[in-house]
């Protein structure tokens, strides 16, 4: 029997959804995000390149998900709403029962999501982090054969959303984000094109200090 996810990620994100895409609307995470390749680009420009991105990717995603810790998989399926959906690419559903054998993926929950004109139906898994244990799936993401795939740390509700070249991370606390940020920072995007947002609930007396060199990074991504 499947542990049943969708009451987990409400007991710690109740005002979200889980889509990767969406996350970044949300005003109450301490979120950020990275750039894994140089100038901001989306593709590898050489097979070192390449090899690095899926490393950064790794690196990053255990610092927040910790090596030999149970996190959630979850992957939202896009499916039309019935009165406009088109009948279905059978190569395409082939490969998605594949990758739901792949990685275990059970049904967790349905909704309709009036911005994206979509329902969603969100199946998970709860697998055991390992660094290089799911280079397929970073790989896949940069290939853009998947879209909007977050991985949650099952025990503190930290999150990461993996996209073309890059992640969103949202921590459980202000501090924790700036400490992220503090040893990644050589990471961040591009000047204009950074991300730093806090829960206002929990940034009430809280005072924290970056080193010169990451405070100076991260306003130059921010377009300070």
């Amino acid at each position: 029997m499947t542990t049943p996810f969708q009451p987990i990620w409400q007991q710690f994100h109740p005002d979200a959804v889980p889509v990767g895409h969406t996350l970044a609307d949300n005003g109450t995470w301490n979120l950020t995000r990275f750039h894994l390749l140089p100038g901001g680009r989306d593709a590898a420009l050489s097979r070192p390149e390449y090899r690095s991105l899926i490393e950064r990717f790794n690196k990053v995603t255990t610092e927040v998900l910790g090596d030999g810790e149970p996190f959630w998989l979850i992957v939202p399926d896009r499916q039309a709403p019935t009165w406009a959906r088109e009948a279905p690419d059978p190569v395409e559903r082939a490969r998605w029962r594949r990758f739901r054998a792949r990685y275990r993926l059970f049904w967790q929950w349905d909704f309709f999501s009036a911005t994206d004109n979509i329902v969603y139906k969100i199946e998970a898994a709860q697998h055991t982090w390992r660094p290089l244990h799911f280079d397929r799936l970073f790989l896949d993401i940069y290939n853009e054969k998947l879209a909007d795939i977050i991985l949650m740390n099952a025990r503190t509700g930290a999150v990461v959303a993996p996209h073309v070249a890059g992640l969103f991370v949202s921590q459980p606390t202000p501090a924790e984000l700036i400490q992220l940020i503090s040893r990644y920072y050589g990471w961040l995007p591009v000047p204009g094109q950074g991300l730093l947002r806090f829960d206002p609930a929990q940034m009430k007396d809280t005072r924290f200090e970056l080193p010169k060199s990451a405070a100076a990074a991260l306003q130059k991504s921010l377009g300070n």
